[in-house]
């Protein structure tokens, strides 16, 4: 602890502070009114078991009043913490009681004109969908936060989605929208939930390959209620998902990064390349022989020429990162 009449420098400049005379003090503190006098003239120390007391009337924390200082830094923390939890309170529940007003109100007017539950439930479920992003439910969770956040507005989503079929009286469209939502969600959030996990080397592929999977379900699905070929769309699916997962697991090994992205741009140079010429011979394998390039007839065939134009880009940009690579790992090896 300070020295004595430190400490009761800084006790009289917080009586003084809170506008307290050493009789208010003392009578706060039940002690005499010199027992105070003693403590700021640096006569004595207060009796240990004060402090808690002396802290909670001069509204300083033990640590300052055993250093006889202003904590400067904790108490603007302190300040910004109550000021954030204020913040997140308000942000909490005025949209809260925003919703529940404009809830009350449809459910009043669709009864007043309507005379029963129609278009209510529409709005019900567009609510709690509005719900789960602002404020977002996340505020009943300690832990886990983006979980739960992914969690509940994709299952708001497609409340949302079942109302409106059951309303539209059309359910055959209903698990396509799902499935098409859930891929996105996928894409978006499971990367970011497996960061921190021991799957974290491999988020990407573990998203592309699930998302592959969703594709194809939605594919059956839509089959189901709308005719076409389906073997054809899920090779095209299968074309457009392969490379991708690939080059996500090309990623996950331990080589040259620079390797890897020159590997990953001829793979998909070569892709998009040939992208036109395969669904040409899954929908139209008679035109599949017409495919050509031929740099002196621009007329003809100047969406070859220019897929040709790209692919030579990427193999320049792949040849340039394996040049660079290269050449670092040459340096690496001379130091």
């Amino acid at each position: 602890m300070t020295d004595k009449k430190t400490l009761g420098s800084f006790i009289k400049i917080k009586r003084t502070e809170k506008n307290y005379s050493q009789k208010d003090l003392a009578e706060m503190l039940f002690v005499t009114e010199s027992a105070v006098s003693k403590w700021e003239r640096g006569v004595s120390y207060p009796d240990i078991t004060l402090i808690s007391d002396i802290c909670r009337v001069l509204g300083v924390s033990e640590h300052e009043l055993i250093t006889a200082s202003t904590d400067t830094d904790t108490r603007k923390m302190k300040h910004e913490a109550q000021k954030f939890r204020v913040i997140r309170g308000t942000w909490f529940w005025v949209p809260t009681i925003s919703y529940a007003v404009v809830l009350l109100a449809c459910f009043i007017c669709n009864l007043a004109v309507n005379h029963t539950l129609s278009w209510f439930f529409i709005v019900w479920s567009a609510l709690i969908c509005a719900y789960t992003f602002v404020p977002t439910v996340t505020n009943f969770f300690e832990s886990k936060k983006l979980l739960a956040f992914t969690v509940s507005t994709y299952l708001s989503v497609c409340l949302l989605l079942l109302t409106c079929a059951v309303y539209n009286n059309n359910l055959s469209w209903l698990l396509t929208a799902c499935i098409g939502v859930l891929i996105g969600y996928v894409l978006l959030f499971v990367p970011v939930l497996l960061s921190k996990t021991n799957y974290s080397r491999y988020k990407f592929v573990i998203s592309f390959t699930v998302t592959f999977a969703l594709t194809v379900l939605m594919i059956i699905h839509i089959r189901i209620w709308r005719p076409f070929m389906l073997n054809n769309a899920i090779l095209v699916a299968a074309y457009g998902f392969i490379p991708v997962i690939v080059c996500a697991v090309i990623c996950t090994f331990h080589f040259n990064a620079l390797f890897k992205a020159g590997i990953c741009t001829v793979i998909c140079g070569t892709a998009l390349y040939c992208t036109d010429y395969v669904i040409t011979s899954l929908y139209d394998p008679f035109a599949s022989s017409s495919y050509q390039v031929d740099f002196h007839n621009w007329e003809q065939c100047l969406n070859e020429n220019v897929q040709f134009i790209i692919l030579m880009s990427f193999l320049f940009i792949s040849a340039a990162f394996f040049a660079i690579g290269f050449y670092k790992v040459r340096r690496n090896k001379k130091l």
